[in-house]
């Protein structure tokens, strides 16, 4: 596989690079760099650590999702711990995506298979707390999708890519009606996660699923035009004709191009809607 970093293809030139983003100019205010004291450790609840424990006995047991785990009382006598205890440490496996807790006459805690949902709003969580702007999602999304992209053209299956065209085919069709934006938008994340899962990287599928729906422009006011729509469309079958060649490199090249595209087009348009932080 190659590991340099690709060049544009001959007599196919690359938008202007743009700036790097710089935090410590940004009106947001500097960046501190992490403090090299380690701050003392609390102990943790109790419930924490049964629920890591819980966790463990699942991965131990091979459970899979659909699987019920003990009831409650049971869990009570098993892990020595109170009720109260035990229920703060399945909620808390409920609200990571580890476990569903059921209602009704076969109610329970069940096994579940977390999503990148649960991973989504950690990620987006931290960078509320720490007001980073959407530029810096930009540069994380330029930085890994060529990569995803490269290695799902070893891996992609042929399911795979027959849902990539599909994605474009009702691009294509919805291109022209103003009302279906959001089919739109849902449709070009959906091109990018299948490319994502079909990495065959679990870590970058979760990563990139998670931040599709924060780099979403439309949540700090970055709209398309009529031509970057049809750009867009272009770029995806550029994309889908690379992995269908099961070409690495290529398929590396026309990501980072899309990419390098809608950033530049991003900068030129909304420059600064780009430095508000992500809401």
């Amino acid at each position: 596989m190659p590991q340099d970093i690709p060049t544009a293809p001959e007599g196919q030139s690359r938008p202007a690079a743009t700036e790097p983003v710089n935090y410590r100019n940004n009106d947001l205010g500097a960046m501190a760099l992490p403090s090299a004291q380690r701050l003392p450790r609390r102990p943790q609840k109790s419930s924490f650590l049964l629920a890591e424990t819980i966790l463990s006995d699942i991965i131990g047991e091979r459970l899979v999702p659909g699987d019920p785990l003990p009831p409650e009382r049971e869990m009570v006598e098993k892990y020595g711990m109170g009720r109260t205890t035990v229920r703060e440490a399945l909620r808390l496996l409920e609200y990571q995506g580890a476990i569903q807790i059921r209602q009704g006459l076969n109610g329970g805690p069940y096994v579940q298979a977390p999503d990148s949902g649960h991973f989504a709003k950690t990620i987006s969580f931290m960078m509320r707390m720490e007001r980073t702007p959407f530029e810096a999602i930009v540069e994380v999304r330029s930085a890994i999708e060529p990569m995803i992209c490269q290695l799902a053209a070893e891996r992609i299956n042929s399911e795979a890519l027959q849902e990539l065209e599909r994605t474009i085919i009702e691009m294509r069709r919805i291109v022209d009606d103003r009302e279906q934006v959001n089919a739109f938008n849902d449709l070009n994340t959906r091109f990018h996660s299948v490319i994502a899962w079909s990495s065959g990287n679990p870590l970058f599928h979760h990563l990139a699923d998670s931040l599709h729906g924060i780099m979403d422009g439309a949540v700090v006011g970055v709209s398309y035009s009529a031509r970057r729509y049809m750009g867009v469309i272009a770029d995806h079958q550029l994309i889908y004709d690379a992995l269908s060649e099961r070409d690495p490199q290529a398929a590396y090249e026309k990501m980072a191009l899309h990419l390098a595209e809608w950033e530049e087009y991003s900068r030129r348009n909304f420059a600064d809607a780009l430095k508000l932080p992500i809401p």
